[in-house]
């Protein structure tokens, strides 16, 4: 009697994702070909499930039974297949991955209501979320299978580092425009047009001018 469990965990979706386990049994003798032995699955539940027995991760959404041949140079010999198909549960990264990220992402937006000038504050709140993010990830990659595409909770993972570093550089560009903005206002002030000097110096001597003729002709009519 031969037994063969196969798993298949190659899935994008992870942890959002479905797998199917196949369990294959067989029975090779010299003497027991498919023509001389037949194996077959009973009609009425063919596979049964022991009471109360859960896997940790995953749900077992189905059992499909079929038949099947297994092929050699002395002949062929008939075997049995089942396939389990599995639901991963997502309570688990609900609570673990979703929840602590999704809180982490809103405490780095207070950083938004924050005064511009408080500089240690708002650059305190950004590093510390950004490293959370990163710690967080590197917690959530340690139970998943290694492999070298990209899954899932990969993107949600860069989507929440995404939302955290740009509130971060938000903070750079705003107190950055902030710091310019007296330099704009006081260049501002210091700087006057040569025209409306010349106009101030011209309309002053003119009120000279004009103060000094009066005086003269009120001394003229007294003599």
């Amino acid at each position: 009697t031969k037994t063969d469990v196969f798993l298949y965990d190659g899935s994008l979706e992870i942890p959002l994702d479905s797998q199917v386990c196949t369990m294959e049994v067989a029975r090779f003798t010299i003497s027991k070909t498919i023509e001389e032995l037949s194996l077959e699955w009973k009609t009425m539940n063919p596979v049964i499930m022991g009471k109360g027995l859960r896997m940790p991760q995953f749900e077992i959404v189905k059992i499909a039974a079929s038949d099947c041949q297994e092929s050699f140079q002395i002949g062929n010999y008939s075997c049995l297949v089942a396939e389990f198909h599995l639901s991963r549960s997502v309570g688990f990264h609900l609570v673990q991955s979703y929840l602590p990220t999704i809180l982490i992402v809103v405490i780095s937006w207070v950083s938004f209501w924050m005064d511009v000038d408080s500089v240690p504050g708002r650059t305190t709140l950004g590093v510390t979320t950004l490293l959370a993010v990163s710690s967080q990830s590197s917690g959530i990659q340690s139970g998943l299978p290694q492999v070298s595409y990209v899954k899932a909770i990969d993107v949600w993972m860069g989507t929440c580092t995404a939302f955290v570093f740009c509130a971060l550089l938000e903070f750079t560009f705003v107190n950055y425009m902030w710091r310019k903005q007296p330099q704009a206002d006081e260049k501002k002030k210091n700087k006057k047009s040569p025209e409306a000097v010349n106009g101030k110096a011209l309309a002053q001597s003119s009120e000279g001018s004009e103060s000094a003729v009066a005086v003269t002709v009120c001394h003229c009519k007294s003599s």
